[in-house]
């Protein structure tokens, strides 16, 4: 029978995997009939991980002498029944095309799920929030606001974007990483586009020309104005929202199994 295990080096031990083996792990496999272990380090593993994981490995065989199990390393040539064990475990990084999957590392997979879901529900909320202006009372044909709402309504949006500026970095740091093409020109573009938005909202009081009745505490605003700014608004974070809402998809079409 065989056995396998790989090296988690988050936390510093070895455990059972019997689904899933990325090119960066270390695996060990063990021909329980044979008392044989083999170890394979994976050609995207660091040698940091591969002096620990083989450390506690010795450390493990040295624990019990009288099962006299042999050490065997190797990056290929195993024995067959061996290589298609490997071979079987490493299906897992492939695509049905056939191509290998662009995310290599759990810890990167688990971490841009989360950040991609809050990067596509923030910019949603920020429309929501800027489209509450639509619900504004009325004086005669104007929207009317007093200073401090306005000051909310304003500062709000510009915190959400500014959150969202700061998970598409983290995207785009994790693109980097995992040298994703598609991730790194989606969170670029994003971005670019947070920052715009933080800059146009940072205008505040100089975003509408307010009509005549307005005062310093009541601001006047024709909906012409407010649709137009809507509409700017929400033209960008379509721009934002459309390409990372279609990696959101494919990315959990395709890692979905990596995540849960």
């Amino acid at each position: 029978m065989l056995r396998t295990f790989i090296f988690d080096e988050s936390k510093s031990h070895w455990i059972e995997e019997e689904q899933r083996l990325l090119f960066q792990d270390i695996c060990a496999i063990l021909d329980e009939e044979n008392n044989i272990l083999y170890l394979w380090n994976g050609p995207k593993s660091k040698k940091k991980k591969f002096r620990e994981g083989y450390r506690q490995i010795r450390q493990l065989i040295s624990n019990y002498p009288e099962l006299n199990i042999q050490l065997i390393m190797s990056r290929k040539n195993f024995p067959i029944p061996i290589q298609n064990k490997l071979d079987s475990l490493l299906e897992s990084m492939k695509l049905e095309s056939g191509k290998n999957l662009k995310f290599s590392r759990f810890t990167t997979i688990r971490i841009y799920s989360i950040s991609i879901i809050i990067s596509v529900i923030l910019p949603i909320t920020s429309i929501l929030n800027l489209s509450s202006s639509l619900f504004w009372p009325k004086f005669f044909s104007n929207y009317q606001i007093n200073n401090i709402s306005y000051a909310v309504w304003i500062n709000t949006s510009k915190l959400l974007c500014l959150i969202t500026l700061i998970f598409f970095s983290i995207n785009l740091l994790i693109g980097i990483i995992e040298y994703e093409n598609q991730v790194i020109i989606f969170s670029t573009n994003s971005v670019i586009i947070s920052i715009g938005m933080i800059l146009y909202l940072n205008q505040g009081i100089y975003l509408f020309l307010f009509q005549e009745g307005s005062t310093s505490s009541i601001y006047l605003i024709l909906p012409k104005d407010i649709f137009i700014f809507l509409i700017l608004n929400f033209i960008a974070l379509m721009i934002l929202e459309i390409p990372n809402i279609y990696k959101l998809i494919s990315f959990f079409k395709t890692y979905r199994k990596f995540i849960f």
